[in-house]
């Protein structure tokens, strides 16, 4: 077997070309922040001040070289989101510390590497960008199997796009390599390349990911090649923050550089959170406010403020929520985007119902300070990049006729927010009916609940 002839020389090689011949024998490179998947990496940067470090991954291949080497890997990481002249950049940074045991046994440093990232465009839902790297030896007593003999540059392409719960991306680029011979090798420069897939079980939490990557040679490369497929779970701690378990394979295990088996976890923190699209509220006061009872006679409360409707200047809209005593029933002049809108898990949660006439796809007046907070919410919070407007029903009337009454609420607000300058492509909207009660129930108290827009982040 080719990989077995290439052991066979290792030891003698080892001793006579090491000071003047090198290889990075390991094609793995974790992807260099949160946004990627293992080590394909998406085209969205950090926001500006905004920084990411740990351990992208702790890693072993096994027999990548010969039938008993192993190689186990541990790379640091590091990068900062910037924006110079309105242009989103990201810089990176990685360093490997590897060990081999086998035939080729050794330790050390790898290659420094130094990542500049950014965005090019959006269209529609995909988004393009690109990666620049330099991959610098940095080893004073150099392994000849834990890096490259001479500084390497490297230019990847990224696309990248999301579908609901479901996102991919492409990555394809060029390594300028010095050409090196080495026992039995020839390496040349690559066309190194990746392709990623993520689902989301549940959305910011968990997702299950797939990987295919590896390198085309070209000119005068012989005896390696790598080609590896990797599946594995991705668990966000909190934000981006993310802890990734894997596993896998080469494809071309009779080329060096395809592990019979590699396994790998990674951790990664991004400590400062997105930017909150309010201020913190207590569960307690994150409330429903029942749709207006037509039916009221004046005595009641239809907009849940504890001011009966014949004294409450503004019966459809509740007063602040300062806890100050408020007798004509009306929110403060001072009332701010934060008092209608938080963002809580996956989601932004209005504090006061979003109203449409009766039996209508057609808003309220009440609902326009509700929206232009969201709207605030959405510009003040860029990282945001994909919500769905979801619109509900209770189940009194027919299903058919529920789900298009839903359908033309939802689109209507989306039409509102676009009109208010969000671009179109960072939202959705859909209706669901009746199929998503928030409370089970059969009475009028569980309707006036399920009857309601929701506001889903599908993607940051």
């Amino acid at each position: 077997m080719p990989r077995l002839a290439l052991a066979t020389g290792a030891l003698a090689a080892l001793s006579s070309t090491a000071a003047a011949q090198s290889i990075a024998l390991d094609e793995f490179r974790p992807a260099i922040d949160a946004r990627g998947y293992m080590t394909v990496n998406g085209s969205q940067t950090l926001g500006h001040g905004e920084m990411s470090f740990g351990l992208g991954s702790l890693e072993w291949g096994h027999k990548l070289l010969s039938n008993d080497d192993d190689m186990v890997s541990a790379t640091l990481v590091g990068a900062l989101g910037l924006r110079l002249g309105g242009v989103p950049l990201q810089v990176g940074v990685a360093l490997p510390f590897s060990i081999i045991d086998g035939a080729a046994s050794g330790q050390g440093v790898g290659d420094l590497a130094l990542h500049l990232k950014t965005r090019l465009a959006r269209i529609g839902r995909v988004g393009v960008g690109a990666i620049a790297s330099v991959y610098v030896p940095t080893s004073a007593t150099r392994d000849p199997f834990l890096g490259e003999a001479a500084t390497t540059p490297q230019l990847m392409g990224v696309a990248d796009a999301a579908l609901g719960r479901v996102r991919f991306a492409i990555n394809a680029g060029i390594r300028i390599r010095r050409e090196t011979t080495f026992m039995d090798m020839t390496m040349a420069s690559t066309l190194p390349m990746g392709v990623g897939f993520a689902y989301a079980l549940a959305p910011e939490r968990v997702e299950l990911l797939g990987e295919v990557f590896g390198s085309v040679p070209l000119g005068a490369s012989r005896g390696y090649q790598s080609l590896e497929a990797l599946a594995g779970i991705k668990v966000y701690l909190a934000k981006n923050s993310y802890m990734t378990i894997g596993a896998g394979r080469g494809l071309m295990t009779e080329q060096a550089g395809n592990p019979d088996f590699r396994g790998l976890i990674g951790i990664v923190f991004e400590p400062k959170p997105a930017q909150r699209a309010a201020g913190h509220v207590p569960d307690e006061r994150v409330a429903y406010v029942p749709p207006v009872d037509k039916t009221d006679d004046g005595l009641g409360d239809r907009d849940n403020d504890g001011i009966f409707d014949r004294d409450d200047k503004c019966p459809d809209v509740m007063e602040d929520y300062d806890g100050v005593d408020d007798t004509d029933g009306c929110p403060e002049d001072e009332d701010t985007p934060r008092d209608l809108v938080i963002e809580k898990d996956a989601e932004l949660v209005i504090l006061r119902p979003i109203e449409f006439e009766f039996d209508s796809a057609v808003l309220r007046p009440s609902a326009s300070p509700i929206l232009d907070a969201v709207a605030k919410a959405l510009t003040d919070n860029p990282e945001i990049q994909l919500v769905e407007v979801q619109g509900h029903t209770d189940e009194q009337g027919p299903d058919a006729y529920n789900l298009d009454l839903s359908n033309r609420r939802a689109a209507t607000v989306r039409r509102y927010l676009v009109d208010s300058g969000i671009a179109a492509t960072r939202l959705t909207s859909k209706g669901y009916g009746e199929t998503d009660p928030v409370d089970p129930g059969h009475t009028q108290a569980a309707y006036s609940i399920n009857r309601r827009v929701a506001f889903i982040i599908r993607q940051r």
